[in-house]
C-alpha cells in the first residue's frame, strides 16, 4: 500500500503555509482598544483545557478505532462482536470531533482537515464504484467525499445498528476499504492534534505515524501561537481581541450551522415533499447518530464559553469567556448561559430519534429556533467592545 504521507505532501503544497514560531516570536498585545480586557489567562485556559484535551481525546479514540478495525480485518477476526466493537469505537471517536466544531479555524481549516474528516453528503456512487473495482488503494480515496468518518459509517452501519454479518457480510473489497479509510482518518486526527500540540509529550506510536508525513505538523505549534495571538500561526491575530473574536465566531458559526444546515436543510426539503433528498441530507443517518452529533456541537460551544470540558455556569473556569462577558454585561452572560442550555435540551431531549425518520414538526422547529437564538446571543459579545 502506498504511504499515506503522499496525501499530506499534496495537501501542504496546495495550502497557504503558516510559519512555525519560537519562543522569541512577537506576541499579541493587550490593549485598551476593543474589549479593554486582558485575555491572557482566558486564552491559556481555552487552549489548554478545551482545545488540546478535546483533540487528544479524538486522536486517542481514533487509535482505538484503528485497532478495532485491524482486529476485525483479520481472517479469524470477522465476527459480529468485533464489528460491534468497531461501530462502538466509531461512535466514541465521533464525540470529541463534534465537540471540537466550534474551533475549526487554524489547522482544521488551513490543512483541509475539516473536509477530509467530515465531508457530507457522501459521494456514495463514487464509493460504490471504488468498492466494485475490487482494488482499493490510497490513491483511489483521496477525494474527501470518499473517505473520513462518514465513509467508514457507510461501510459498517445499517439502519442505526452495526451491519448483521450473517445477512449482510462485508466483502473483501469493503474490508480493504475500511482498513485504508480508518488509517486515513487516524492519520488526520494525529495531524490535527499535533499541529495544535507542537512537540510536547508525543508518544512513540504517535511519533512513528508523524514520521511518515512529508511535513511535520508539530512545527506549527498552533496552541502556543493562539495563546499568544501570533499572526504567523495562520489566523490574523494582531491582538488578543482578535483571538477572542475567533472563539466568538466559531461558537456562533456552529450554532448557525446546526440550525440552518444540519437540522434546517433536511427539514426544509421534507416540508417541500422531497423526502428522499431530505434523508440523504441528514448527517450520520446510517448510524442514526445525528442528534448526538448536534448535541455535541452545543457542548462544543458550552466548553468554549465556560472554559473547560464538562464545565457549566456552576463550575466555570475563573478565566473563561463567561467571566469576561459577565464582567462587562451580566445580563448578556445570563442570556448566553440560558441559550446554551435551551439549545442543548431542545436537541438532546426534544427532538425525536432517529432524526431521519422525524424530519419535521414542532420539536424540530424548536431546536432550530433555539440554535438560532444561541447564535444571535453569541454575536452580541462583539458589542462589548469599547
Amino acid at each position: 500500500m502506498k504511504k499515506l504521507s503522499v496525501y499530506f505532501l499534496l495537501l501542504f503544497s496546495a495550502l497557504y503555509f503558516f510559519s512555525s514560531c519560537g519562543e522569541d516570536s512577537p506576541e499579541g498585545e493587550f490593549t485598551d482598544d476593543g474589549y479593554g480586557y486582558d485575555f491572557t489567562q482566558v486564552l491559556k485556559v481555552y487552549t489548554d483545557d478545551v482545545i488540546l484535551p478535546t483533540y487528544a481525546d479524538m486522536k486517542n479514540k481514533a487509535w482505538t478505532l484503528y485497532d478495532a478495525v485491524q482486529t476485525f480485518s483479520t481472517s479469524t477476526g470477522r465476527t459480529q462482536a468485533n464489528l460491534n466493537a468497531v461501530c462502538a469505537a466509531w461512535r466514541a471517536t465521533r464525540i470529541p470531533w463534534e465537540q471540537s466544531e466550534s474551533c475549526l479555524y487554524g489547522p482544521a481549516d488551513r490543512l483541509g482537515l475539516d473536509p477530509s474528516l467530515d465531508s457530507w453528503p457522501l459521494k456514495k456512487g463514487d464509493i460504490d464504484k471504488i468498492i466494485n473495482s475490487g482494488s482499493i488503494t490510497i490513491d483511489k480515496i483521496m477525494d474527501p467525499g470518499v473517505h473520513g468518518f462518514h465513509t467508514i459509517e457507510y461501510l459498517i452501519f445499517s439502519d442505526g445498528n452495526p451491519k448483521v454479518l450473517s445477512t449482510t457480510p462485508l466483502s473483501e473489497a469493503e474490508i480493504q476499504y475500511l482498513v485504508i479509510a480508518t488509517e486515513y482518518l487516524r492519520n488526520d486526527c494525529i495531524m490535527l492534534w499535533a499541529a495544535w500540540n507542537g512537540t510536547q509529550n508525543i508518544s512513540a506510536k504517535d511519533q512513528a505515524v508523524i514520521n511518515t508525513f512529508d511535513e511535520d505538523p508539530t512545527q506549527y505549534n498552533f496552541a502556543y501561537n493562539f495563546k499568544n495571538a501570533i499572526t504567523s500561526s495562520g489566523v490574523d491575530l494582531a491582538t488578543m481581541d482578535d483571538a477572542i473574536d475567533n472563539i466568538i465566531e466559531g461558537c456562533a458559526g456552529i450554532a448557525d450551522e446546526v440550525a440552518a444546515q444540519k437540522i434546517g436543510a433536511p427539514r426544509d426539503l421534507a416540508l417541500d415533499g422531497r423526502t428522499d433528498e431530505a434523508v440523504l441530507e441528514v448527517e450520520s443517518w446510517y448510524s442514526w447518530n445525528s442528534i448526538d452529533d448536534y448535541a455535541n456541537n452545543i457542548i462544543s460551544i458550552r466548553n468554549s464559553y465556560f472554559g473547560g470540558l464538562n464545565k457549566t455556569t456552576s463550575n466555570r473556569s475563573q478565566h473563561s469567556m463567561s467571566v469576561f462577558v459577565e464582567s462587562k454585561n451580566a445580563a448578556l452572560d445570563a442570556e448566553i448561559t440560558a441559550a446554551i442550555d435551551k439549545a442543548y435540551k431542545a436537541i438532546n431531549e426534544g427532538m425525536q430519534r432517529p432524526f431521519r425518520n422525524n424530519l419535521t414538526g414542532a420539536k424540530v422547529d424548536a431546536a432550530i429556533d433555539a440554535c438560532t437564538d444561541l447564535q444571535l446571543s453569541f454575536e452580541k459579545i462583539k458589542q462589548l467592545k469599547d
